[in-house]
């Protein structure tokens, strides 16, 4: 059996797509375009810039947004503070680099869902720190998006018994978020407090 070895290319100028380390989105070095190596297919990528200022290890944490729409049909709720549930449309982000454990990431999704970078400047390319790589793929993403609201869910006042439901979320693009590391990831925006 023999395997042809076939490098990876730019679909917009051709380049020969190169990286370092384990990470599932490319960037040419050629034209700058951002490529998701298991599809090949072209991503929108935004990069926002740091806005808090520390002493410590800069990078930038590649996370992946979605269109998420949420019917909620029926809940059983028990308790006091029987809240409506988190129906709607939304914007979910979900960390995918920094080899985040799952309740790190459940922690920082929440935090950008509930509060999204919206103001934030953008900027065009990497400045003075590395993006961490893509380990969470789009699909995987998707399904950590239904993970973070139904633990929104859980986590609201009253204690859930039960749900009926309809999930639906559509990758939206990914945007490269400036975080520190002392131990842990602070967010580098000033609406977080750097943290």
């Amino acid at each position: 059996m023999s395997i042809k070895l076939v490098p990876l290319k730019c679909p917009h100028c051709g380049s020969i797509l190169k990286s370092d380390r384990k990470d599932l989105l490319y960037m040419c070095d050629n034209c700058g375009t951002f490529v998701y190596a298991p599809t090949e297919a072209v991503v929108n990528v935004k990069i926002l810039d740091f806005e808090v200022l520390r002493n410590s290890k800069k990078y930038y944490m590649p996370v992946l947004t979605y269109l998420t729409n949420v019917e909620i049909y029926s809940e059983e709720v028990r308790g006091f503070f029987k809240e409506r549930g988190m129906g709607g449309r939304w914007l979910t982000y979900i960390p995918a680099g920094g080899s985040l454990p799952a309740e790190e990431v459940v922690r920082l999704s929440k935090m950008l869902t509930s509060n999204p970078p919206q103001d934030s400047k953008e900027i065009d390319s990497f400045r003075d720190a590395r993006p961490l790589p893509m380990e969470i793929t789009i699909e995987e993403g998707a399904e950590l998006a239904e993970f973070v609201f139904l633990s929104y869910e859980v986590d609201r006042p009253g204690i859930l018994q039960g749900i009926n439901y309809s999930f639906s979320a559509n990758f939206n693009g990914i945007v490269y978020i400036p975080v520190y590391y002392e131990g842990g990831y602070l967010i580098g925006l000033r609406r977080y407090g750097g943290r």
